[in-house]
């Protein structure tokens, strides 16, 4: 027996790609990359926990991180 969806569960967030260039510290020069927002779960203030989770395992790096530039949509 095959069971199909009828399209009744919600939709997938909308998603915000930002593009980011940040400093850490105690490091050498700037770094690079593309910080995907999902409204309900993250927002732009969480971008620096995102980029610390990334580079270390542990959001509570972010002190390290400092966002220079932030583009978005």
């Amino acid at each position: 027996m095959t069971v199909r969806s009828r399209g009744q569960g919600a939709p997938p967030p909308e998603r915000t790609v930002y593009r980011v260039v940040y400093a850490v510290r105690g490091e050498a020069g700037v770094r690079r990359a593309e910080v995907e927002v999902v409204p309900g779960y993250s927002q732009e203030d969480d971008i620096p926990r995102i980029l610390a989770a990334r580079l270390t395992g542990r959001p509570a790096d972010a002190a390290r991180i400092t966002v220079l530039e932030l583009r978005g949509p």
